[in-house]
């Protein structure tokens, strides 16, 4: 059942996505995603690590910004590690195909795109 191991999610980045090239000369983007669930004293937060292999994502992190809304759909990864301090972390990673924005633009890219509109004085009503 190896095809059901996917992972559809909806949140928010925490701060701007990240591309780097690995020594082998792969890309791979990097972001970080808060999935909101439950409300009022029954909120929690969900903190995913979202990567995406190849130059898709390339393309596409200048438009991954904080605070920006996204969904994915990816195949999940449970990740253990310990650091030198001897504190032990799992990080739950995604290695996603597809990312696809959610919501309306920046208010800042509206307000530029709305005054380049022009209206004729002729308007038939």
């Amino acid at each position: 059942m190896a095809d059901l191991s996917h992972f559809i999610f909806t949140g928010r980045l925490t701060q701007d996505a990240t591309v780097r090239t690995l020594a082998t000369g792969k890309k791979v983007l990097n972001a970080n995603v808060a999935i909101n669930t439950g409300y009022g004293e029954y909120k929690k937060t969900m903190f995913v690590k979202v990567q995406m292999w190849g130059e898709r994502g390339d393309k596409i992190v200048q438009y991954l910004k904080k605070g920006t809304a996204i969904s994915c759909d990816g195949i999940p990864e449970r990740n253990e590690y310990d650091t030198r301090e001897g504190q032990h972390y799992v990080e739950f990673v995604v290695n996603t195909n597809e990312i696809n924005f959610v919501g309306s633009k920046p208010q800042a890219q509206q307000s530029q795109d709305d005054s380049s509109t022009e209206y004729p004085d002729d308007i038939p009503f």
